[in-house]
């Protein structure tokens, strides 16, 4: 079966069935409103979760209630948010790889929490003690035991001031981490 449509025409009428079959663009205030991060779109969810999370202590030594499993570093006081869920849960994070080269941060921390199953992917916030919003806000991965990691460029201040931290230090800030995926904990 021979067919006289030249190449051309054929992606010409396959571009204009994919148009007619598009959904229409969204509205620029649409556009806009999606790439807020969180905490600006949800002022009041992030204040209450800021005050959560001052509210933690991080006990470390002698003042330690329980032995928790932080040898050699301070625990970091943090808040797990899943998607579905109207509580947050309160966990420590020990750093265990802390790098700054250049601008690079290289970081490896392992959650200490209720959960049973932790999600695979989290958004890592890292909140300074008087910060209006969080410092940096970057993606970590699991990797095996509760261990996340994350690689990502650092602010030209946050290389300054967080340049001569070692993993033993008592970190500058605390965590709140959210994942987009709902986890059974």
């Amino acid at each position: 079966m021979k067919s006289n449509v030249s190449i051309p025409d054929l992606l010409r009428w396959r571009f204009e069935q994919a148009q007619a079959a598009a959904p229409p663009p969204p509205q620029m205030s649409r556009l806009l409103e999606r790439s807020r991060p969180w905490w600006a779109t949800w002022p009041d969810q992030f204040q209450a979760l800021v005050e959560h999370l001052r509210g933690l202590k991080a006990e470390y030594g002698h003042a330690m209630a329980e032995a928790r499993p932080f040898p050699g570093s301070h625990p970091v006081p943090s808040l797990i948010v899943l998607k579905e869920k109207v509580n947050e849960l309160e966990a420590f994070a020990r750093i265990l790889h802390f790098n700054i080269r250049g601008n690079r941060f290289r970081l490896r921390f392992q959650l200490e929490s209720s959960l049973a199953t932790p999600p695979e992917h989290l958004e890592v916030n890292f909140i300074g003690e008087n910060a209006p919003e969080p410092l940096l806000s970057a993606p970590a991965v699991l990797s095996v035991n509760h261990e996340y990691s994350m690689d990502v460029e650092l602010p030209e201040q946050l290389t300054t001031a967080w340049g001569s931290l070692k993993v033993t230090d008592r970190m500058p800030f605390r965590f709140i981490l959210r994942s987009n995926t709902d986890v059974n904990g």
